[in-house]
């Protein structure tokens, strides 16, 4: 019986038999013993592969059983095999969701950064302001934005302000102020390094000074990155005035979050850049990624971000 099923499935319960994976070649007598219980393996017709145990399927060796064995897959001999037996497809997939989450987790502590300087600076400086005051205004979340490019996701939500986090908002200056915020996702999702993503954090209410508030976000982004060591800050925030920002300040930075996990899966580091705009009824800040362009480790180009920035805070204010 043994030399039944182990002799054809088990090359490693029947090897002790024929002792010796080679022995059906080399020995003889081996070769026999099989062929009393299977004729067919006694075909050095296998052997040529390199394991006879596969000779007894003979009439079945182009059959499912070598795909789903995957003791045939982890032999060399069967070229066609290894995919199967090793299922390759499962790790490039794996592999692309953990270099997604990668990014996710840097654009979650880019913005744990933000809601930190929007906390402290949000209307907490007077001065005077050059922004034009074209009326209350209220921020909302679309289903899609930009054209329909990009759906709103809950797999994205950025989290944004909390209850607490608006009470803090009016202690410095936002008065009646309301919080929004939406994760937006461009792409496919089976193919997770050709998503792109929006992570979009507002306040609407009274603003007097928006510029102010800008610029304060970006000092406490760069002393929040410093402190917390999750991130830092490149070089010094650009104001940019695309088309359709219609007076509003808007200025972008590059940021830049280390990857701990050092597994070499992807970049050391993640850059994405933060744009702020500002006026007077409305602030948003706007964390876009391309997960493909992420993951080159290369610098974003703000310029583009600022226009994409420019694009949506237009869709998403609305006359209040």
């Amino acid at each position: 019986m043994s030399y039944n099923q182990p002799g054809p499935y088990g090359g490693q319960p029947q090897q002790p038999g024929p002792h010796g994976q080679p022995g059906p070649y080399g020995q003889q007598p081996q070769a026999p013993q099989p062929g009393y219980g299977y004729p067919q393996q006694a075909p050095p017709a296998q052997p040529g592969y390199g394991y006879p145990p596969q000779a007894p399927q003979g009439a079945q060796p182009p059959t499912p059983p070598y795909g789903q064995q995957p003791a045939y897959g982890q032999q060399p001999p069967y070229g066609q095999q290894p995919p199967y037996g090793t299922v390759p497809m499962p790790p490039e997939p794996s592999g692309g969701k953990k270099k997604t989450g990668l990014i996710i987790g840097a654009v979650a502590v880019v913005a744990a950064i933000a809601v930190g300087g929007y906390l402290l600076f949000a209307g907490n400086s007077g001065g005077s302001s050059d922004v034009a005051d074209d009326g209350p205004h209220k921020l909302t979340t679309p289903a899609t934005v930009l054209g329909g490019e990009y759906k709103k996701s809950s797999d994205a939500d950025s989290g944004g302000f909390d209850e607490s986090d608006v009470k803090d908002a009016e202690k410095h200056g936002v008065k009646n102020a309301k919080d929004v915020h939406a994760g937006y996702q461009s792409g496919d999702k089976d193919n997770p390094l050709a998503l792109k993503m929006i992570n979009f954090m507002g306040v609407y209410g009274d603003i007097d000074d928006p510029e102010a508030v800008v610029d304060g976000m970006f000092a406490e982004m760069k002393k929040g990155a410093t402190k917390d060591g999750d991130g830092e800050v490149v070089g010094s925030p650009k104001a940019y005035t695309p088309s359709g920002l219609d007076g509003a300040v808007l200025k972008c930075q590059e940021t830049t979050v280390k990857d701990s996990d050092s597994s070499g899966s992807g970049p050391s580091e993640i850059h994405m850049p933060v744009c702020i705009w500002g006026d007077h009824s409305t602030l948003g800040v706007i964390i876009d990624v391309d997960l493909a362009a992420a993951m080159t480790g290369k610098s974003p180009d703000l310029s583009e971000a600022a226009d994409l920035t420019a694009k949506f805070r237009k869709e998403v204010r609305v006359k209040s």
